[in-house]
């Protein structure tokens, strides 16, 4: 009777103690990227008109009233004049420390500033540069390395200077 007993209850432990045991994991990729930081008054700051230049790593691309808007990841928007299609001439350039998206309503030029959502006027950009209307804080995620590996502990948000955010991952 006891034989009885004991063997499906020995069974069972065994089963139990394999399935406590889990699957191996995978081993934990860590990247080799690095984070470029602004602290959180400089990245409020940090929209700015500047003189064109060359574009570098194109991403977006947006037409308004005969401009085109390209962003460039983590830099900023190039502005091209494209009044005469035959001669395209880039003209300026908005800096935005951590853009990676941008859209454009009306006047309004939408853009990811890092962690933040910004929305730019652009009704006076030739005349009187521009000028950030509304800003809402934390609206994204923080960005991520580019090759969606771990970020190391040191690079953490507990382990970096206070009040600061990634505006962009280099190697």
């Amino acid at each position: 009777m006891m034989t009885k007993i004991f063997i499906p209850a020995t069974c069972f432990l065994i089963m139990l103690l394999f399935a406590s045991m889990g699957v191996p994991s995978e081993p934990v990729h860590y990247t080799d990227y690095r984070p470029i930081l602004l602290s959180r008054e400089s990245l409020e700051r940090s929209i700015t008109l500047l003189a064109a230049r060359e574009i570098k790593s194109p991403a977006k691309i947006y037409y308004k009233d005969k401009y085109i808007f390209i962003s460039e990841n983590y830099k900023g928007v190039h502005i091209i004049d494209n009044q005469d299609p035959t001669n395209p001439k880039n003209i300026s350039f908005i800096s935005v420390p951590g853009c990676v998206d941008m859209a454009i309503k009306g006047n309004a030029l939408y853009v990811d500033n890092a962690t933040d959502l910004a929305v730019v006027d652009l009704e006076n950009i030739k005349t009187s540069g521009i000028k950030v209307t509304k800003r809402i804080k934390d609206a994204f995620p923080e960005i991520v390395p580019p090759d969606g590996y771990q970020i190391p502990e040191k690079y953490s948000l507990s382990n970096r200077p206070a009040n600061t955010v990634v505006v962009e991952w280099v190697k």
